[in-house]
């Protein structure tokens, strides 16, 4: 016996289809929009809706990407929202590109390594590996830094322009720590050193008892063929000064570099 599906229940399903959908973007739009992770209790509040269809539609875009749990379970942008970026979104597509970069750091020491980007006023933290260890630093992930006091910030510091360098040094800086280096002058020696020797170390500088390092890494950007002088992320560790230092480590920035460098053919697509 065949069953005969009725205009009213059409509509009605189509109905309920559009409205499923609809609660669905302005949960993405609310993720996207809060800046930092945000939980799913927190989520249901902005948005309106019960929390157990949050958690439900959250559950649903996770797993087509379009937003990602982060380490302690809360909420983020997914990388598959560049796929309907006007612009192109290429902070997700770097992300991606890098993660087996991020992967190789991991297991070559257990500390926390991270990734991060050059986002106008801050460096921001795109995506991270925790380490294993039950004494580590705190998750990073979708944070935002001051360039001075960050490893990571420092190395993208070191190919800025001179006119964005010296404006960036006109402003107070302010100090995380007490081990925080906020004199322009040895900043500009600091970074000198950093071009020198591509990497760059920070001692209790934005967390005490947290130590990082960190190095450029190029990879071409905007369909160009060839990496340009200024890297399009850092990436590097941080974790516990006890366990994280060049006294401890001294060839440890020196690893970074050639696993950088064997990896780089990985990397050598273009970004667009």
């Amino acid at each position: 016996m065949t069953s005969t599906v009725t205009a009213t229940e059409l509509a009605a399903a189509s109905t309920s289809a559009t409205s499923a959908v609809e609660r669905a973007f302005v949960l993405l739009q609310a993720v996207v929009g809060a800046g930092s992770p945000i939980g799913v209790r927190e989520l249901a509040r902005r948005t309106g809706l019960p929390r157990s269809t949050t958690a439900r539609l959250a559950s649903t875009l996770v797993d087509i990407a379009m937003i990602e749990k982060a380490a302690d379970g809360s909420l983020v942008p997914g990388a598959a929202l560049a796929t309907i970026s006007v612009d192109g979104g290429p902070a997700p597509l770097l992300r991606d590109r890098l993660r087996p970069l991020l992967a190789a750091l991991a297991e070559h020491l257990d500390e926390s390594v991270a990734m991060a980007v050059d986002d106008g006023d801050a460096v921001l933290y795109l995506a991270q590996i925790e380490a294993v260890s039950p004494v580590r630093a705190r998750s990073v992930e979708a944070e935002r830094h001051p360039f001075h006091v960050v490893a990571h910030g420092l190395v993208l510091m070191a190919h800025w322009p001179a006119e964005r360098l010296e404006r960036y040094l006109a402003a107070p800086l302010a100090a995380s720590t007490s081990n925080s280096v906020t004199d322009p002058d040895v900043i500009r020696a600091r970074l000198e050193r950093i071009r020198v020797e591509g990497y760059a170390w920070t001692e209790e500088e934005f967390d005490l008892d947290i130590n990082g390092l960190a190095v450029a890494v190029p990879v071409p950007t905007d369909g160009a063929s060839t990496v340009s002088d200024a890297p399009s992320a850092a990436i590097g560790y941080y974790g516990p000064t006890y366990r994280l230092s060049p006294n401890r480590q001294p060839s440890l920035a020196s690893d970074i570099l050639t696993i950088v460098e064997s990896r780089g053919g990985a990397m050598s697509g273009t970004i667009c």
